[in-house]
Parts: C-alpha cells; sequence; structure tokens
C-alpha cells in the first residue's frame, strides 16, 4: 500500500473517531495529563468517570483512551510542574497502563492534534509554526535529548543534515530549516526532549500528496511523553525491557563505542561534534562511559581533530 494511501487511512480514522466520541469532562477547560500519574487522579483531574473509556487488552495493558470533534478540536495541558505547556488543537489522547506495574500508573501518553485548526496549512507556515513550537519548549526548560546513544553529537544545519539520511536521528531544535530542508525531511520525523525525569518525542507526519512546497499540506503532529523508566526499557527488546537496570551499563558501553565511531567519520567529513552535550541521568551509574584502547583512541581523535 503506498504510503500516501496509508496517511489517508490513518488522518480518517482520526477524524471519523474524533467526530463520533467525546470527552466525559468538561471541554470547555483543557484535559490534563502526567506521565505517571496515578488512573482515579487522572480522572477526577479531568472529570470522568471511573471505567469509563478504558480499553483493556489480555496482554496486560490498559488503554485511556479521549478524543474530541475535528470541528471542535481539544486541548491538552500536559502537567509537569516548572514545564508544563498546553497543546492545542487535539484530536486525541491515549494513555497506557501496565497491570503488572500498577505502582507505575499512567506511564505514557500519545497525542494527536492538528498545527492548526484547519486541515490545510501552507509548507512554509507548518515549518515555521512547528519549530516554534518546539524552540518554545527549550526555551521553557525541555533539554534536546539524542535518544539513542550510538547517535552522533551534532548541532544546527549539519544536524539536520544528518536527519535527512538518518530517520532515527532527532536533529538540533534550536535549528530551523529552510523550506527546502523541511520538505526534504521524511514523514513521522521526530525530535526529542527531557525535562525532570519525563521524556517527549514530538514529530509530524504529512500526506504525501500534498507535496509542492509553494502550495499546502496536511499534517498530523504527535506527542510521546513518558517517565524515565519507559524510557529506558525503550533500549531493550523482549525480556530484557524487565531486566534493563543490570543490563544498562554494559548495553550503553557499546552503543558509546559506535557513536564515537561515527563521530570520527563524520569529523572526517567536516563535521563538528557537539561535545559539550549533556546527556540525562538514566541509571545510577550515568554517566557510563566505555573502557579500552579502543575507546580511548576514538576520544582522542575528536579531541584533537574537532574543529
Amino acid at each position: 500500500m503506498r504510503l500516501n494511501t496509508l496517511f489517508l487511512i490513518f488522518y480518517s480514522l482520526f477524524i471519523l473517531g474524533c467526530d463520533t466520541e467525546q470527552p466525559q469532562g468538561n471541554t470547555m477547560t483543557p484535559f490534563t495529563i502526567k506521565a505517571g500519574i496515578n488512573p482515579e487522579e487522572y480522572n477526577q483531574l479531568n472529570r470522568l468517570h471511573a471505567n469509563k473509556n478504558i480499553d483493556k487488552q489480555p496482554a496486560g495493558l490498559n488503554f485511556y483512551e479521549q478524543s474530541w470533534s475535528s470541528k471542535q478540536k481539544g486541548s491538552i495541558r500536559v502537567d509537569h510542574g516548572d514545564y508544563s505547556f498546553t497543546i492545542p488543537h487535539v484530536l486525541s489522547s491515549t494513555g497506557v497502563e501496565d497491570t503488572e506495574h500498577l505502582e507505575n500508573g499512567i506511564f505514557k501518553f500519545s497525542i494527536n492534534s492538528s498545527i492548526t485548526s484547519n486541515e490545510f496549512i501552507d509548507h512554509d507556515q507548518a515549518r515555521t509554526q512547528f519549530m516554534k513550537t518546539i524552540q518554545d519548549l527549550v526555551t521553557l526548560g525541555w533539554h534536546p535529548y539524542i535518544e539513542f546513544y550510538s547517535e552522533p553529537r551534532l548541532l544546527g544545519q549539519q544536524s539536520f543534515q544528518y536527519a535527512i539520511q538518518d530517520e532515527s536521528y532527532a536533529p538540533d531544535p534550536m535549528y530551523t530549516p529552510t523550506l527546502d530542508e523541511w520538505m526534504a525531511l521524511n514523514s513521522g520525523h521526530s525530535w526529542v526532549f527531557h525535562a525532570d525525569n519525563i521524556f517527549m518525542e514530538i514529530g509530524f507526519r504529512r500526506n504525501s500528496q500534498y507535496m509542492d512546497r509553494d502550495g499546502q499540506g496536511v499534517y498530523l503532529l504527535t506527542y510521546r511523553i513518558s517517565t524515565r523508566d519507559a524510557q529506558a526499557r525503550n533500549n531493550f527488546e523482549g525480556d530484557e525491557r524487565e531486566q534493563w537496570q543490570s543490563l544498562w551499563v554494559e548495553n550503553i558501553k557499546k552503543d558509546k563505542i559506535m557513536r564515537y565511531q561515527s563521530e570520527v567519520e563524520l569529523i572526517k567529513k567536516g563535521y563538528h561534534i557537539n561535545t559539550q552535550y549533556v546527556e540525562p541521568k538514566i541509571h545510577p551509574e550515568d554517566p557510563v562511559e566505555p573502557e579500552g584502547e579502543e575507546a580511548e583512541a576514538l576520544l582522542d581523535f575528536i579531541q584533537k581533530n574537532n574543529r
């Protein structure tokens, strides 16, 4: 199935679903979410009836679902102390709870919204408005996060050029791309942030049928907000997810070697490495660094040749 067809189906499902299901709370005030929130508090904050709009799956996950009308979109307040902010033009929100770890509360939220109240928007306007949104978060105190420890530490235009080639790379949010660079970026790309043990991924999808750079497009914004524990588990698969704390150190050491190898090659191509980048503390032993002759040689090359 073609990508543009998938997008249309995906977007239409949101629109149709949002037209038929409404939150039970007060829609005149922002809906409130908080990563790690207790379900009872979540229901109380949003004036919801317990056990309503909950999709309980046999796999042991409970999904707390809310949706809004495409003609009267909602707004969501992300509650995180000094780092709180509001997302406008919301279509839907889904929180996830693991019944085997009820102490973690609703550990992850996924939110889908439009950039504006209208379906169509000029690509250039989408570019400037989206970048302002994520740059405002940095001003608020959210820190850019290179999600995968094997990825290079880049800034500015170089980070964006690298992201065009690598779909998983989160570029520097403080660099505003040109319109041509924006249009070259793959749909589904994300920027990642962290603040006080909460992690957030913000990305966009756009309909590939409307890709005239000087015309209008259809965009869907995606927010993924999760606890530190949930973020850490994302570095592992299968049964290893439950053992992430014992596996963390050796796993990160291997990833860091891959990062430094990549950075050495990029330096040879004229890239500058942001050696001032500070990683969040996820594991008690962070920051983890690899040991041995290979690691020393790579770091020595970066230090002496980084320009």
